[in-house]
C-alpha cells in the first residue's frame, strides 16, 4: 500500500468520524423538538451560520469522496479490463462532482433563505 493512499484513506476517515459526530449531535442530540429533528425554521436559522455552512460544505464532501471510493471498490472487486476500470473511474468522478454541485446547491439556496 502506498504512503499517500494511507494517509488519504486515514485522513479521510477520521475527518469523516469527526463531522459525522458534529452533524449528528448539532441536528439530533441538541434538537428540542419531538424525535431529534430540527424543523425548516430551525434548519435555517442553523444555516445562517459561515460556520456550519463551513463544516456541512466540508462533511458532504467527505461523505461523497467516501461514498464513490466505496463504490469503486465494490466495482473493482468484479474484476473489470483496464478500459472497464477507467470508464469506472470516470464516471465515478463525475457521480461525485454532480452530487456535490447539487449539494453545494442545496446548501447556498438554504443559506439565502436564512
Amino acid at each position: 500500500m502506498k504512503p499517500i493512499f494511507l494517509v488519504a484513506t486515514v485522513g479521510l476517515g477520521l475527518a469523516l468520524l469527526v463531522l459525522v459526530t458534529v452533524h449528528m449531535v448539532a441536528h439530533h442530540f441538541v434538537v428540542a423538538s419531538v424525535g431529534g429533528l430540527r424543523s425548516y425554521r430551525q434548519v435555517l436559522e442553523y444555516l445562517s451560520s459561515p460556520l456550519i455552512i463551513a463544516s456541512e460544505s466540508l462533511f458532504l464532501v467527505t461523505v461523497t469522496t467516501h461514498a464513490m471510493l466505496g463504490l469503486r471498490g465494490v466495482l473493482l472487486d468484479l474484476g473489470p479490463s483496464d478500459a472497464a476500470r477507467r470508464r469506472i473511474d470516470r464516471g465515478l468522478v463525475v457521480l461525485g462532482l454532480l452530487t456535490i454541485a447539487y449539494g453545494f446547491l442545496l446548501i447556498g439556496t438554504l443559506a439565502s433563505r436564512a
